[in-house]
C-alpha cells in the first residue's frame, strides 16, 4: 500500500508518512495578507540533514535557484498548458524542466530544459496481445506470437505449393512418375485446405478477441472491472490500467535524475508518478513539493477506464502539497470529492495578453480562401463529444460557408470519420483540416477566421469551465458560437461576444452562426472593453501559482 504523504510538522526525520500536520511555517518577509487565491497549503519540514546544511551555509542557500519541473503525460508540443505553465515558473526566476512525451520542439531560446520520454506501453499492450480462454473465442490463439507464427507458416505453405505447382508444369517426367507427383501434389493442397480453415478460424478469434480486450465494454468486462474495484479499493488502477505502470517505468527514471525542488503534474496520471518520485527522493534526503493540476474529469472509454482513472486520483489526489484547477465550480467539486484541506487554486488557460500580428501563414491562408469568403473554425481533438458532427451537417444550409479544423494528428480516425461524413452532405470541398500550430501563434493564426465555434455535447465535464479554446478565440477577437453549456454560455451572453445554441441542434447552430455573419463588427466590439482580455490572459492567471509556488519553496533567490 502506498505510503501517506502528510501536509505540515516539524523538522523531524521521521519518514513522510509518520509525520503529523502541523501549522505552515512563516515565510520571510511574508505579510499578513493572503494572496488572491482562496487557499492557503502548508509549507512542510526540511529533513534533517538538510537543516543542519541551511545552518552551516547560512546565507549561501539563498543563491541556490530552486528548480521546478512541469510534468505532463501528453505530446509537449500540443500541451498549452503545460508550455505556459513553464514559462511563466521561468520568468518567475526558477530553473525549469518540462518532461513530457514527444514531440517537443519548444524553443530553446526560452531558457527551458526539455526531456522527452517514450514510453513503451508494454504492459498495456500485453493484456490486449493475449487474450483468456473464453467461450466466447475458445479456439484463439492465446498470444500475438503464436498468431503471427501460424499465419506466417501459412503464408509460406502456400507460397512453397504455388512454386511446385509451377515446377510440375514445366519439368518433364515420364508419365508414370509425373502422375505421382501430381498424386502428391493434390494430397499436399488437400492438407493445406485443412490446415488453413483451422488457422484461419483461430486467427479470426484472436482478432475479435484484441479488438475486444482494446475497448471492453460487455457486461462480463463491466462486473469483473466491480469486482476489482470492490476488492482492491484503490489499488484497482493497478490491474485495470497497467498503462499507468509503463508510465512509471519511463518517466520514474528521468524524474530521479533531474530532482526537482517542485513538481508541476498536469493530471491525475503526471500526479502519481510525482507523488512516487518524491518518495524516493525524501527517502534520498532530497525534498519534493507536489503540485496537481487537475483538470475537468472527462468520462473513460469504457467502464474499466473510468474505474481506474478514480482509483488511481482517489489514491494521490490528497497527497499533493498543492492543487490548481481551471475552474472555481471545480475547485470546489475537487475539495468535496477529495476532502482536501483547503479550496484549489484556480489558474484558467488563457493565452497571454500581447498584440498579435498578421500571421504569415494564418488559417485563412492555409484553406487558401479569399478575405471575402466566410469562414469558420473548430480547434481541438475532433471526438464526439466536442460536437463536430453538427458543424458538418449544417454546412448545406450554409451554403458558401467554409469550416476549418485544426487538430492534433490529422491522420486520427476521428478526422476520417469527419472527412466521409463532409462527403455524403457533399460538402467536403468546404471542409479544411489543419494541424496544430506552436502554442505562442494560436490567437494570431486563428483571427483571420470570421467565427470560433465551441458546439460541445452537455456533459458535466463540459459544463463546470471555460474552454482553452474560449479564450483563444477572444485573444483571436473572433466572434464565438457555444453550445448551451452552462460557463461558456453565460460568458458569451454576458459579454455579447457571440452567440448560443442549443446543444446538438443543427437548425439552432444555422440560426446562430447566420446571426454572426450578418453583423459581426456587433460581436466583435465586445473585446473593445480594456478590462476583458486583461482579465483573460495569462499574465493575470498565472500570478495566483506563481504565489504558491513561492509558499511551497520560499522566497525567490
Amino acid at each position: 500500500m502506498m505510503p501517506t504523504r502528510t501536509r505540515g510538522g516539524s523538522a523531524s526525520s521521521l519518514p513522510r508518512a509518520l509525520r503529523a500536520v502541523a501549522p505552515p511555517r512563516a515565510l520571510p518577509g511574508a505579510s499578513a495578507q493572503q494572496p488572491r487565491s482562496t487557499a492557503t497549503f502548508a509549507c512542510r519540514p526540511i529533513p534533517r540533514n538538510l537543516m543542519i546544511m541551511r545552518i552551516r551555509l547560512g546565507a549561501g542557500m539563498a543563491a541556490l535557484t530552486p528548480h521546478v519541473a512541469i510534468l505532463t503525460t501528453a505530446p509537449l508540443d500540443g500541451d498549452s498548458r503545460a508550455q505556459r505553465v513553464a514559462l511563466a515558473a521561468r520568468e518567475a526566476g526558477y530553473q525549469v524542466t518540462v518532461i513530457g512525451e514527444p514531440p517537443a520542439a519548444l524553443a530553446a531560446s526560452s531558457g527551458v530544459a526539455v526531456k522527452a520520454v517514450t514510453v513503451g506501453h508494454t504492459l498495456a499492450r500485453h493484456r490486449i496481445r493475449r487474450p483468456h480462454p473464453t467461450l466466447r473465442w475458445p479456439l484463439a490463439y492465446r498470444s500475438a506470437e503464436s498468431y503471427e507464427h501460424r499465419t506466417a507458416l501459412l503464408a509460406a505453405d502456400t507460397s512453397l505449393l504455388r512454386t511446385r505447382r509451377a515446377e510440375l508444369l514445366l519439368v518433364h517426367r515420364v508419365l508414370p512418375l509425373r502422375a505421382l507427383a501430381w498424386c502428391g501434389h493434390v494430397l499436399s493442397w488437400l492438407r493445406h485446405g485443412v490446415k488453413s480453415v483451422w488457422t484461419r478460424a483461430r486467427a479470426a478469434q484472436y482478432r475479435a478477441a484484441v479488438r475486444h480486450r482494446e475497448t471492453p465494454h460487455s457486461r462480463l468486462d463491466n462486473l469483473t472491472t466491480e469486482l476489482a474495484r470492490l476488492l482492491l479499493g484503490r489499488r484497482a488502477w493497478r490491474r485495470l490500467d497497467p498503462g499507468l505502470l509503463d508510465e512509471e517505468i519511463a518517466y520514474g527514471p528521468v524524474l530521479d535524475a533531474v530532482r526537482p525542488h517542485l513538481v508541476h503534474a498536469l493530471g491525475h496520471r503526471a500526479l502519481g508518478l510525482a507523488i512516487r518520485a518524491a518518495l524516493r527522493a525524501e527517502a534520498a534526503g532530497h525534498r519534493i513539493e507536489v503540485v496537481w493540476d487537475a483538470p475537468p474529469r472527462t468520462p473513460g472509454v469504457t467502464r474499466r477506464a473510468t474505474i481506474a482513472a478514480d482509483a488511481h486520483e482517489r489514491t494521490f489526489a490528497r497527497e499533493a502539497d498543492g492543487v490548481v484547477t481551471v475552474g472555481d465550480r471545480l475547485a470546489r467539486e475537487l475539495r468535496a470529492r477529495h476532502q482536501l484541506a483547503a479550496t484549489p487554486t484556480v489558474v484558467r488557460n488563457a493565452p497571454p495578453l500581447t498584440e498579435y500580428g498578421e500571421h504569415h501563414a494564418g488559417v485563412r491562408a492555409r484553406c487558401h480562401l479569399s478575405g471575402d469568403v466566410p469562414l469558420l473554425v473548430h480547434t481541438g481533438p475532433l471526438a464526439a463529444d466536442r460536437g463536430a458532427d453538427t458543424v458538418v451537417e449544417a454546412l448545406p444550409k450554409l451554403y458558401d460557408l467554409h469550416a476549418a479544423f485544426v487538430v492534433p494528428d490529422p491522420d486520427h480516425p476521428d478526422v476520417t470519420a469527419l472527412r466521409e461524413r463532409a462527403a455524403r452532405h457533399g460538402v467536403h470541398a468546404r471542409v479544411h483540416v489543419l494541424p496544430y500550430v506552436p502554442v505562442a501563434e494560436i490567437p494570431a493564426f486563428l483571427s483571420g477566421a470570421d467565427i470560433g465555434v465551441l458546439p460541445v455535447h452537455k456533459l458535466p465535464h463540459h459544463q463546470a469551465v471555460l474552454s482553452s479554446r474560449y479564450f483563444e478565440y477572444a485573444h483571436a477577437r473572433l466572434p464565438v458560437v457555444v453550445s448551451d453549456v452552462r460557463a461558456m454560455s453565460a460568458a458569451t451572453l454576458e459579454l455579447g461576444n457571440g452567440e448560443v445554441f442549443r446543444a446538438r441542434d443543427t437548425a439552432d447552430f444555422v440560426r446562430a452562426v447566420g446571426a454572426i455573419l450578418t453583423n459581426p463588427k456587433r460581436y466583435r466590439k465586445a473585446y473593445d472593453r480594456v478590462d476583458v482580455l486583461r482579465q483573460w490572459s495569462w499574465q493575470t492567471e498565472s500570478a495566483p501559482l506563481i504565489d504558491l509556488y513561492a509558499r511551497l519553496l520560499g522566497p525567490r533567490p
